[in-house]
């Protein structure tokens, strides 16, 4: 039972990161370092201080404080600084990273013309349903599901839909109708028109 357990004790790694970090600029000391600041921004959205960064590293302080000036440096890290009652904090803003990063998705080799088109319809489609805009983690996580997981455009929209229709907005329960549909025939897509709310509501499949 606790072997099952722990098999589902994972975080997200943004998988675009882990295949190019070297490209940016980054060490493998590195990557471990970022990836617990973006879990921890991920599910608290407040900063880590330095011992528990260390916790379960084999760094000490100087080196940590290496890395972080590292990250600054190399335009992957910023630190915003806020006032609350008269007391400054600072917080982490990844937005240059997220920046780096869709360098790659933008120019990944040999990647067909039509991907980048079919995979910005794909976000704007859900966050037309979903009536809001996709957010990072859910941008990383529909990546991954075509980039890694090879799941089509069209399936990934089906699925969308299904979950929706039972009043579900949840890319994990999606991610489950995927996995459910994969293992019997592929599932068509359904047609449906791909809006852009950033257009004005036109169709982006020119019908």
């Amino acid at each position: 039972m606790v072997n099952d357990y722990l098999k589902y004790i994972t975080i997200p790694v943004n998988k675009i990161l882990l295949d190019n970090y070297a490209k940016i600029g980054l060490d493998e000391a590195g990557v471990i370092i970022l990836i617990k600041l973006l879990e921890r921004y991920r599910t608290h959205n407040t900063p880590l201080n330095f011992s528990e960064l260390l916790a379960g590293t084999t760094l000490n302080e100087s080196e940590l404080t290496h890395i972080i000036q590292s990250l600054i440096k190399e335009n992957l890290l910023e630190l915003d600084t806020h006032q609350i009652d008269g007391k400054y904090t600072e917080t982490y803003n990844f937005e240059p990273l997220y920046n780096k990063l869709e360098d790659f998705i933008m120019f990944e080799e040999k990647a067909p013309v039509k991907d980048d088109t079919t995979l910005r319809g794909l976000f704007e489609y859900i966050e037309q349903l979903y009536g809001r805009a996709i957010s990072p983690n859910e941008y990383e996580r529909l990546n991954s599901w075509m980039n890694v997981s090879n799941y089509q455009p069209e399936a990934i929209q089906d699925a969308v839909d299904i979950a929706y229709k039972s009043n579900i907005t949840s890319l994990q329960y999606v991610e489950r109708i995927l996995s459910s549909t994969s293992k019997s025939e592929p599932v068509k897509g359904t047609g449906l028109p791909v809006i852009s709310w950033l257009d004005g509501g036109s169709r982006l499949d020119n019908k």
